[in-house]
């Protein structure tokens, strides 16, 4: 598919970038190294002088050379600089086009093995990634709740009361309000009633029941290591389910990306974003 071969050769690109950056960098810390020697000659030079009270024509003509080389060093300084930070926005925007497309490879992947989950709870994806990334980067980022009210607007990981699932599964949804007097929140859930351009489903939580989720492109740190017990997004669908780390993202291709095993799935492994995988609720464990 085309999709892989521009990820492949966007790839390429990204690693190129990064080792110029890298070798730039260094290259940096040269120039400023050369700086600081150069500083050091001249207050020598000044020090000189200042001892004689006498500027002979040949440290006259050192320090003009001294001072027309620090000029030069400034002048490659800035312009290694300016080189840096355009290629640092360069390597973001890259990042940012490749976990798009390796999402794309994800959900083409599962697509044949997807329907054991989806049977509680089918979604679609395609439609779902943008519409939810583009809200998630308004939402407040806090890895664990620790007993912040979560603004509304922000995506979490909810879990139904029995009333609305008696399986009490973990979904994806929004906070729509909070109760300070009974400590519950409001959420709607993201599954929208797509025939009748209605929005999700509201319901009330408590607050123990309600784990933020962070935004696209981040995750929990430290990580979660490989063997630990997780919820993630099971891919194309909106629940939450019980996961093994199998590769965290820091050992994982595609980057940002954990590798899972999820529970009752026949010993698949399944890349999910990390921002998508969340430390297990104590009920559930």
């Amino acid at each position: 598919m085309e999709y892989r071969r521009d990820s492949s050769r966007i790839s390429d690109e990204e690693d190129s970038l990064w080792a110029r950056i890298s070798s730039n960098m260094s290259e940096l810390e040269r120039i400023e190294d050369k700086e600081i020697e150069l500083s050091k000659t001249i207050n020598q030079q000044h020090e000189l002088i200042h001892q004689t009270n006498l500027i002979t024509p040949e440290v006259r003509d050192k320090l003009k050379n001294l001072y027309k080389k620090a000029q030069e060093q400034v002048s490659h300084e800035e312009n290694m600089t300016n080189t840096i930070i355009k290629d640092i926005d360069k390597f973001l925007a890259l990042q940012s086009q490749i976990s798009k497309q390796s999402l794309k490879v994800a959900t083409s992947a599962n697509e044949d093995s997807i329907h054991k989950k989806s049977k509680k709870r089918d979604h679609e994806t395609t439609g779902l990634s943008s519409g939810v990334n583009k809200q998630m980067k308004k939402s407040k980022v806090v890895s664990k709740n620790n007993g912040n009210i979560i603004k509304n607007g922000t995506f979490v990981a909810a879990k139904q009361p029995k009333s609305k699932d008696p399986e009490e599964n973990w979904i994806l949804a929004t906070v729509v309000d909070y109760r300070a007097d009974t400590k519950h929140y409001e959420i709607e859930d993201i599954d929208k009633d797509e025939a009748l351009n209605r929005p999700g489903e509201r319901f009330s939580v408590p607050s123990k029941n309600v784990i933020e989720i962070p935004n696209q492109g981040e995750m929990r740190i430290p990580e979660f290591p490989q063997s630990h017990t997780v919820i993630a997004l099971y891919p194309s669908t909106t629940c939450f389910y019980k996961a093994v780390v199998v590769t965290p993202p820091s050992k994982s291709t595609p980057r940002n990306h954990y590798l899972l095993a999820f529970e009752d799935d026949e010993g698949v492994h399944r890349h999910v974003e990390a921002h998508h995988v969340l430390e297990m609720p104590d009920d559930i464990k």
